[in-house]
C-alpha cells in the first residue's frame, strides 16, 4: 500500500474538524501518479543529470548519480518534490521542471563543501530571505564548530538558511555580520516564519482522537516547532493543562493533537504510526519522535529510543494523565501497519 493510500485510511470522510485559522476555503489534493508517470519523471531526471556531464542509474525510489566529486557509490537523488510539483503540471512541462530541480540540487551539493562560500546576499536583502530550519545531517563537530548559534529544540539543532528554489543554503557563524549579527538574524527569520503563514491543513482520525497536519512545500514548515504559542495563537487554539504534542515527520510538515483527560496511550501509538507513513518518499525526513510542549515551559522530547520501541519522557502529570496514576506502562510500542 503507497503512501497517499495509507494516509486516506486515515482520514476517513468527515473526520476530524480543522481548527478555527487554520486555513480558508478548500484544498484540491494534485491527482495521483502512475508508475509509468513515475519512470517518466526518473528519466526526464536521468536525462537532466546526463546533460551536466554526470552518470544517472535509476534505482527505482531514487537516482544513483556518480562522477566528477561523486566518487564511490555516488550521490542519491530523491525526487519526491519532484513528483508534488508534476502532479499539478502538464505532461509537457516536466522536462523542464526536471532540469531545473536535477541543476538545483546537484549545484547545491557541489557547492555545499565550500567552506565560507557567499550566500549571495548581505544586510536587509538577506534577512529578508532568512528563515529558521532543523537541520538532522549535520553532525556535532561541525555544529560545535561553524554553528555555535545553533539552538536546541526538544534535542533538535535549529538554524538558520535561505531558500535558492528547491535547494537551502544553511547559514554559519561566520555568515552572520552580513545579516546585522545573530540578534538581528534571528529577528529577521522569525519574522518571515511568522509572515509565511502555517500551511495546509489535513486532519487525521483515529481511534477516537484527531491529529492536524499542517505542510508545505517550503523546509521553514517544521520550525514551527519553535513558537507553538505563535502557532497555537495562529489557528484560535487555547491549550489545557496537559499541553499539546507534537511531531516533525519532515522539514516541510508538522504536526499536533491535543493532550486532554481522554488521551491515551493507543491515541499516542496512533501518532507515531502517522508520523512514519507521513516520512514515506519525503526528501528530507527528520523526527520520528513526539515533543511535548504547554505555556511556561519549553518544548521537549515525549519520546526516545529504547530497546523496544519509542519510551516516554513526558511530564509525570501529563504521563499519568494518559497511562493513570502509579502506572509503570513507560513504552509506548511502534504499531505494526
Amino acid at each position: 500500500m503507497g503512501k497517499a493510500a495509507r494516509l486516506r485510511a486515515v482520514r476517513p470522510d468527515g473526520a476530524g474538524s480543522v481548527p478555527r485559522g487554520a486555513g480558508r476555503g478548500s484544498v484540491r489534493d494534485p491527482r495521483e501518479l502512475s508508475e509509468a508517470d513515475l519512470a517518466a519523471l526518473r528519466e526526464h531526471c536521468a536525462d537532466a543529470v546526463r546533460a551536466l556531464g554526470f552518470r544517472s542509474a535509476d534505482r527505482g525510489d531514487h537516482l544513483q548519480v556518480t562522477g566528477g566529486p561523486f566518487r564511490g557509490s555516488g550521490a542519491q537523488l530523491g525526487t519526491a518534490s519532484l513528483e508534488r510539483l508534476a502532479a499539478l503540471a502538464p505532461e509537457d512541462e516536466w522536462a523542464q521542471l526536471a532540469k531545473d530541480y536535477v541543476g538545483e540540487l546537484i549545484g547545491a551539493a557541489l557547492s555545499a563543501g565550500e567552506q565560507g562560500a557567499s550566500l549571495g546576499y548581505a544586510g536587509q536583502a538577506l534577512r529578508d530571505r532568512l528563515f529558521p530550519r532543523f537541520t538532522a545531517r549535520i553532525t556535532e563537530d561541525r555544529l560545535a564548530e561553524d554553528y555555535t548559534y545553533a539552538r536546541r529544540i526538544g534535542g533538535l539543532p535549529l538554524v538558520l538558511a535561505l531558500r535558492h528554489g528547491q535547494t537551502s543554503k544553511l547559514v554559519a557563524d561566520i555568515h552572520l555580520a552580513k545579516a546585522g549579527g545573530p540578534e538581528a538574524a534571528w529577528a529577521a527569520a522569525e519574522k518571515n516564519l511568522f509572515a509565511a503563514g502555517i500551511g495546509r491543513p489535513t486532519a487525521y482520525a483515529k481511534d477516537g482522537a484527531a491529529v492536524v497536519l499542517l505542510e508545505s512545500e517550503h523546509p521553514r514548515q517544521a520550525s514551527w516547532l519553535a513558537y507553538p504559542d505563535r502557532l497555537m495563537e495562529a489557528i484560535g487554539i487555547e491549550p489545557g493543562p496537559l499541553g499539546i504534542l507534537f511531531g516533525v515527520p519532515a522539514l516541510r510538515q508538522i504536526t499536533f493533537q491535543t493532550v486532554t483527560e481522554e488521551t491515551t496511550m493507543a491515541h499516542l501509538g496512533s501518532m507515531i504510526e502517522l508520523h512514519g507513513i507521513l516520512a514515506l518518499d519525503e526528501a528530507a525526513p527528520l523526527s520520528t519522535h513526539l515533543y511535548h510542549w504547554r505555556p511556561g515551559e519549553p518544548v521537549s522530547a515525549a519520546t526516545s529510543t529504547g530497546e523496544e520501541g519509542p519510551v516516554l519522557t513526558l511530564p509525570q502529570s501529563v504521563m499519568e494523565a494518559i497511562a493513570g496514576p502509579g502506572s509503570e506502562a513507560w513504552e509506548v510500542q511502534r504499531p505494526v501497519a
